[in-house]
């Protein structure tokens, strides 16, 4: 059978596939959102599907959270003017959509806060947080960690990958290929720490091997489901494992773990057998440690280029203790 993809590039514009440029010609609505406005910054993106409600709600309250200035812009209104009351506001709209079933993803309710920035007046820039189900409804930037966990041949030096299986009980991306481990980084929460808790929960790698994991970047992209909008900033980290450690599903997220050599982690790419994120984490791993290089890639520079999109909206800033 024929790969779905020719190319690495085209499996990066099937997770990075929100416009880069808006046709007003273009009918589909991914071309008409409305930009949602804390000040002078964009902090979400709204399709025009979902205003409808958004107005519905804002009218019936006694006095509008929001304001709304159809086809041009959405904001707090001006008595919503601080960390809390935006985030009471926020919780209480989605706590009413979720009761009123206003809209599917709300059913996958996660109990997760995640942090909105864009507040320069709070060291960390959070402007609010959000019930992490909710974001995709506001085109709201969210931030993860993914960890590549792999083994290297102690002969040749040749890299084995650990791939995981997603369950097929998962509500998102059931039974697709993913990373070793992956989680949202919630709010108050660090990126190694959000690597060490998915390490223990996903893989039951322990903490002492978890915490050797180590840093390497970013990988930004903008996608779009039938839930809504999803601009994403995902970490990136590596961990090698010893030969003798091996992932082990624990708490349901994973079916299964593979061991697999390079060319097969590449044909399943190609073959669309991927999260679609987790496959842009896989290129950057592939191209990080030269599996994917200049001389042999014909894209190499696009591929880079694509791996890390530049978003409109505002920031994580890192908090220094003292």
């Amino acid at each position: 059978m024929a790969p779905r993809f020719d190319s690495l590039l085209q499996v990066i514009a099937h997770a990075d596939k929100f416009p880069h440029e808006f046709d007003p010609k273009n009918p589909d609505e991914v071309h008409h959102t409305i930009p949602f406005r804390l000040g002078p910054l964009i902090v979400g993106r709204v399709l025009p599907s979902t205003l409808p409600a958004l107005i519905f709600y804002n009218q019936a309250q006694a006095r509008p959270p929001f304001e709304i200035v159809e086809g041009s812009y959405i904001a707090f209104s001006s008595w919503v003017d601080d960390f809390d009351k935006r985030t009471k506001v926020m919780k209480d709209l989605l706590d009413t959509w979720r009761a009123n079933n206003t809209f599917r993803v709300l059913a996958g309710w996660r109990n997760e806060q995640f942090p909105v920035f864009g507040n320069q007046s709070r060291p960390d820039n959070v402007s609010f947080v959000i019930e992490r189900a909710g974001t995709p409804l506001f085109g709201i930037s969210q931030f993860g960690a993914h960890l590549n966990a792999y083994v290297r041949d102690p002969v040749d030096g040749s890299i084995k990958l650990w791939v995981a299986r997603r369950s097929l009980a998962k509500q998102t991306w059931p039974g697709l290929l993913d990373n070793c481990v992956a989680g949202g980084v919630a709010f108050n929460q660090s990126t190694k720490e959000t690597i060490v808790r998915e390490c223990d929960e996903e893989a039951s790698i322990p903490e002492y091997i978890a915490r050797q994991a180590r840093s390497t970047g970013v990988v930004t992209y903008f996608t779009y489901t039938d839930h809504g909008l999803v601009p994403e900033t995902q970490y990136t980290f590596d961990l090698e494992l010893p030969a003798h450690v091996r992932p082990v599903p624990q708490d349901g997220e994973v079916e299964c773990f593979y061991l697999w050599p390079i060319e097969k982690v590449k044909e399943t790419l190609l073959n669309d057998e991927w999260k679609p994120n987790s496959a842009l984490v896989t290129i950057d791993f592939l191209m990080r440690h030269s599996i994917i290089n200049a001389d042999t890639e014909p894209d190499y520079v696009d591929i880079t280029y694509r791996l890390h999109r530049k978003l409109e909206f505002p920031t994580p800033h890192k908090v220094m203790s003292k």
